[in-house]
């Protein structure tokens, strides 16, 4: 025998042991697909002996639930050349279910024809358990084919197998008679490394995850099982590795803590801001969030105050005037604002592509900005502002979802201090019925007509009178007269919703501020909330049947009719006293 053909001889009596040592299972099946050789893992796995096997068909294995459609892709796959990997679900000897991962690929001769082909897998039922629990704390946790790593009794490398190159990018050629210590980067300790060393040069089987670095330099995360090949004579001759890429799981993993962590923060904030107990206490516990997590140039706070409809900016960081944030014109005319108009989030993300809004002063040269509308009770009151320089700092979805969270919170917190102010500040409303009482409704009309002026639009005032309320209340009691106002409140809330303001006027009477309507569509709107009254039906327990309420009102519009807010009074009222005379159950205007 030649010098050449003993080394030949010792390389495939190497690979050999390897092969009957491996701690995965391997087959030879000839090119019919019979199997022909199976190595002593698989007869410790399943339960067969190789006598049994030897001439079946791998199929055998395969439970009768399982649909053969795998299989035959398996044979196409490998008969005409190619290699397969998958999962496979088996059965013992004894009935038992286990899951493999295969690699599957043909063996050729000299000509180039399919002779055998060979299975190598890996026993991966008790992956498949842990898989399960992780499918459970994360959303998704990806298969990678595994690598198979020979080193010699030092643990410098001698074989890398095709999976190693495609992974990492390194040839066989240029790991051959390296430590596979030269992937560890520079900043991992090489403890585990010790650690590994000490427990497969004694005989023992390691198991664990690996950070190592491709070719270029690339992070990646293994699951290696890594053990002693030993010869006939029980002397640990090499080192074989098995190793699963788990870089996937392992982002998911990070990204799973990080969630958890991003949770524990809004839990913490939505304490922190059930306890605040003034608006300027929650300003600065918003800008202290988003400046953690956000780390934004600026922060500003912008609030409608809804009795004025005007802007104002109570906080900024740091701190700038007002005028320095938001146009004079905005503050007046809240609608200016795209975020406040249409209760959505607003985002430029590069200025320089996109023009800032109208309502914008802050002069920015690049970067953009970001609007938060602040919503409770389905009522916009406010936004959150953030600029920043960084381009493209708000694409990230999962950043725009964390901050609104944040804003969300501090909707609601600001929501619940101004209901405490509300029940500080009854004296605007009116207790009966809960609508604004006169006092209040003769200062808004006041606000609401310079508006109006300020915006040259219409507005529209409706004065509405329950017909025969003192006979009503007469006749049955003064509980049943508190009923009909309280129901007919009701009824003019739902009519109206947010497109103006209702207040108690009088005795049985109630005052409506409409703003931008014109005459014409304020006397339909008001006899179609006529008819809606009339067909209510009023239930009152003394008769045990619903009751007929029926109103009148008046008509009158600014400045068609009136350009100042006595006047305009004057002629809702008259135009009431019209209805009345008419007979009431009608509007009227002059």
């Amino acid at each position: 025998m030649s010098k050449s053909d003993f080394v030949i001889e010792e390389e495939l009596r190497k690979l050999w042991r390897a092969i009957e040592q491996s701690p995965s299972t391997v087959m030879i099946t000839d090119a019919s697909g019979n199997i022909e050789y199976v190595n002593p893992k698989f007869t410790q796995l399943t339960g067969y002996t190789p006598e049994e096997v030897r001439g079946k068909n791998p199929r055998f294995l395969k439970p009768d639930n399982i649909p053969s459609e795998r299989y035959r892709k398996l044979w196409e796959t490998i008969s005409s050349g190619g290699e397969w990997h998958g999962e496979f679900c088996n059965k013992k000897k004894n009935g038992e279910l286990y899951w493999e991962y295969a690699s599957v690929s043909p063996v050729r001769n000299s000509e180039g024809v399919i002779m055998n082909y060979i299975a190598v897998k890996e026993d991966i039922t008790e992956r498949k358990k842990m898989e399960d629990e992780l499918r459970k704390l994360s959303h998704a946790i990806e298969q990678s084919p595994g690598t198979v790593m020979i080193t010699d009794v030092k643990g410098n490398i001698e074989y890398v197998n095709p999976k190693f190159t495609q992974l990492t990018g390194y040839t066989p050629e240029e790991v051959m008679g390296r430590n596979p210590r030269f992937l560890k980067p520079d900043n991992i300790p090489s403890e585990t490394y010790r650690k590994l060393w000490e427990t497969i040069t004694s005989g023992g089987e390691w198991r664990g995850e690996m950070c190592n670095k491709k070719k270029n330099g690339d992070i990646y995360w293994e699951f290696a099982s890594i053990s002693p090949v030993r010869n006939s004579k029980g002397v640990i001759t090499h080192f074989i590795g098995v190793k699963e890429d788990i870089t996937e799981r392992k982002k998911a993993e990070e990204e799973r803590n990080k969630h958890i962590q991003e949770l524990e923060d809004l839990m913490s904030f939505s304490t922190i801001t059930n306890e605040a107990v003034l608006d300027e206490e929650l300003f600065k516990h918003i800008a202290s969030a988003l400046r953690v997590h956000f780390i934004p140039d600026i922060i500003a706070v912008i609030m409608l105050d809804r009795e004025r409809n005007m802007l104002y900016v109570p906080f900024t960081e740091p701190h700038l005037p007002m005028q320095d944030i938001i146009k004079n014109e905005a503050a007046l005319d809240p609608a200016m604002c795209i975020a406040l108009k249409t209760g959505q989030i607003h985002v430029v993300n590069d200025i320089r592509e996109k023009s800032p809004c109208e309502c914008i002063r802050y002069k920015i040269e690049q970067g953009g900005y970001i609007c938060f509308p602040l919503i409770a009770g389905g009522i916009t009151f406010g936004m959150v502002m953030l600029f920043k320089k960084d381009m493209d700092s708000w694409k990230d979805d999962k950043i725009r979802r964390l901050m609104a969270n944040y804003v969300g919170l501090t909707a609601l917190a600001l929501h619940r201090l101004e209901l405490l102010d509300i029940a500080k500040h009854t004296n605007v409303t009116d207790e009966l019925t809960g609508v604004y009482n006169h006092r209040f409704f003769n200062e808004i009309l006041s606000k609401q007509l310079s508006l109006a002026k300020r915006r040259n639009e219409n507005l529209c005032l409706l004065i509405l009178n329950v017909d025969n309320f003192k006979n009503l209340s007469n006749t049955y009691s003064s509980s049943v007269g508190g009923s009909i106002l309280q129901h007919t409140a009701r009824i003019l809330g739902d009519w109206l919703r947010d497109a103006g303001i209702i207040a108690r006027y009088g005795n049985e009477a109630f005052a409506i501020i409409i703003p931008a309507m014109f005459k014409t569509r304020a006397l339909v709107k008001a006899d179609d909330l006529r008819r809606i009254i009339e067909s209510a039906g009023f239930d009152v327990i003394e008769t045990g049947q619903p009751l007929n309420v029926t109103v009148s009102i008046g008509v009158a519009t600014f400045p068609e009719q009136a350009t100042d807010q006595e006047t305009l009074i004057k002629c809702a009222n008259k135009a009431l006293s019209r209805a009345e005379e008419e007979g009431g159950n009608r509007i009227a205007s002059l």
